[in-house]
């Protein structure tokens, strides 16, 4: 019989673990759009919202190897570790710039600390599987941690600069985080590692609320900043507290396997750990009474997009504030003309007028006059409002027009994609058949193989490092390099590393078939079916199947994709349309301006 405080204990843990990642996206979600300005002075936009959540369930199956331990593969998993922990770093830049310097000083205590424990562990023997730390190997690592905090606050704090500062707390409050979770984790050879059900709540939350506490030291004035604090030490304490020190006792000899971090993907305690963080900070920031005012330095001009501002129109006037529409309906046509004027290498800032050294007829120059002087005067007649709407709606679709030039067309995406895919396809290939080789045994045995297995989530991993680290670089794949097209954001400048690996998350899809059809492939053409010779025939037939299985899917998986760049006025997949980019010709090969006159709208 189980006993009822038993049962209602595990009734809690399953509801509150499933409930978990919907109220952290939900969260996350509220803050990104309710309050846009502020998180995005954080660093926690909708950018970010984008990759942490749809982005992280797109790339499940992305893992990147780090080394061989024992008879095991380590990896990293992409959407339980790499994105929550990445995106905690990036938000330092805004709490405290340049990033580059920042996460360099902070990393080197986080680093040392760490490697101090570990070695502590090690000796002690802390690998006695599934149970708790020893008392005096806890209280051990509990006082090593907190003296080289102490000599990190000591050290930063004495610089008194706003960076030193925020080094000195972040790794004060990791260090909080980090010896709470070592205190509740726990090692289990052929699962993982794990904590229980309520603990993993209590390192991050505390870390956060004490995050917020802390805030008016760390960074006065500024104490919006918590939230990112806390996102980053949520993430950062759990994944050195436990996939650090707890690493060892998983690997005690036995058959290999593959460990990942972060490997139960959103469901992970790192994922979720750097939302408990942030979940904690905010009801803290909101039981504190402390606003949402931006914080940090200005943020970049980012350019209005035409259409987003032609729909907040349409919504203001909807809701029945016309001056409102009005206002947003004059800006949507003149961001019209200025990103036209930009993609065609034209200074918009030159001129008095936007739609100046646009071959436009003079029907546009007027509309667009009466537009700016109705939304000074203001109106109170929403019938005005709808007027305005029809006629930036139509310059609007003339500015589009213009700006065709320079976006790459649905043929040369594709041409380009498939490109990057071939030569994906054929390395992935050869890295196949080289394991496949090294691998004893038959059909079963290569199938069943752990570097196979590892090798497959290696495949779709390193699909998106190539996408995103090229167009980062580069601001173009091969593919692209060859057809002459790049990737930029709405400013015409280089993507950041946050929009690159956002707008290449949906191609993951395509490229987990991709990695499984290859690696199917090169198994049954190197082993064959069941080994003999005769059925040689059948095996060309199974290859040829799953080429079909792969292009079928490859095709199911890109469908939105070219719907979006079909049926959207910039060209942009859906990547594209979450991480604000283009994909454009070069300025040197870039077609004239469509020839062609549109026809005025209805007069006002």
């Amino acid at each position: 019989m189980v006993a009822p405080d038993v049962l209602s204990l595990d009734i809690s843990a399953v509801a509150i673990s499933t409930a978990l990642p919907g109220a952290a996206w939900a969260m996350l979600f509220a803050l990104a759009w309710r309050y846009p300005t502020f998180a995005e002075s954080l660093g926690l936009g909708r950018r970010a919202f984008w990759l942490l959540l749809p982005g992280a369930l797109l790339a499940s199956f992305a893992l990147l190897p780090l080394t061989p331990v024992s008879n095991d593969i380590l990896a990293v998993s992409f959407a339980g570790a790499v994105f929550p922990l990445a995106v905690g770093i990036l938000t330092l830049e805004r709490v405290a710039p340049p990033l580059r310097r920042t996460a360099a000083r902070l990393f080197a205590f986080l680093g040392g600390e760490t490697a101090l424990l570990l070695a502590v562990v090690l000796l002690a023997d802390a690998g006695r599987l599934g149970a708790n730390p020893w008392p005096a190997e806890l209280a051990l690592v509990a006082g090593l941690a907190a003296a080289v905090a102490l000599v990190a606050i000591g050290v930063e704090g004495r610089e008194g600069t706003g960076a030193g500062r925020v080094v000195a707390g972040v790794v004060g409050l990791t260090t909080v985080t980090l010896v709470l979770t070592f205190a509740t984790a726990r090692a289990i050879p052929g699962v993982g590692i794990s904590e229980g059900f309520p603990y993993y709540l209590i390192p991050p939350m505390v870390a956060g609320a004490l995050a917020v506490l802390a805030a008016p030291l760390i960074v006065p004035g500024q104490e919006g900043f918590a939230l990112p604090i806390g996102f980053f030490v949520g993430g950062w304490g759990v994944v050195l507290g436990a996939d650090v020190l707890w690493e060892p006792p998983l690997y005690v000899g036995g058959p290999s396997g593959l460990y990942a971090i972060g490997g139960a993907g959103v469901l992970d305690l790192v994922y979720l750990s750097a939302f408990l963080g942030l979940l904690a900070a905010w009801g803290s920031h909101r039981l504190l009474g402390r606003g949402y005012a931006p914080v940090g330095a200005p943020l970049p001009h980012e350019p209005v997009s035409p259409t987003g501002r032609l729909r907040e129109a349409y919504v203001r006037g909807v809701e029945g504030a016309t001056n409102a529409s009005l206002e947003a309906s004059a800006g949507a046509a003149r961001a019209a003309a200025l990103q036209a004027r930009r993609l065609l290498g034209q200074d918009p800032t030159v001129g008095g007028r936007p739609w100046d050294g646009l071959a436009v007829p003079g029907w546009v120059v007027s509309d667009q006059a009466n537009l700016d002087g109705v939304a000074r005067a203001g109106s109170t007649d929403p019938r005005e409002a709808v007027r305005a709407w029809v006629t930036a709606r139509a310059l609007v679709r003339l500015g589009a027009h213009y700006s065709q030039a320079r976006f790459a067309s649905l043929l040369e995406r594709l041409v380009a994609f498939v490109i990057d895919v071939a030569l994906l396809a054929g390395l992935g290939a050869a890295v196949f058949v080289a394991i496949v080789a090294a691998t004893p045994g038959g059909l079963d045995g290569a199938l069943s193989s752990v570097a196979l297995n590892t090798g497959i989530y290696a495949f779709v991993a390193f699909s998106l490092l190539y996408f995103a680290l090229t167009e980062l670089w580069t601001g173009a794949t091969v593919g692209k390099w060859i057809l002459r097209i790049e990737v930029r954001d709405r400013a015409l400048r280089p993507v950041s590393g946050l929009a690159s690996f956002l707008r290449n998350s949906p191609l993951l899809p395509a490229m987990t078939f991709v990695s499984f059809g290859v690696a199917l492939s090169v198994v049954v053409l190197m082993r064959g079916l069941g080994g003999s010779a005769d059925l040689i025939g059948l095996g060309t037939l199974a290859v040829l199947s799953i080429g079909l299985f792969v292009v079928v899917g490859v095709g199911l998986a890109g469908v939105v994709g070219v719907l979006a760049i079909a049926l959207t006025a910039e060209r942009q997949r859906l990547g594209d349309l979450w991480a604000g980019t283009w994909v454009l010709r070069r300025a040197s090969a870039a077609r004239p301006p469509p020839s062609g006159a549109m026809g005025p709208p209805r007069s006002w």
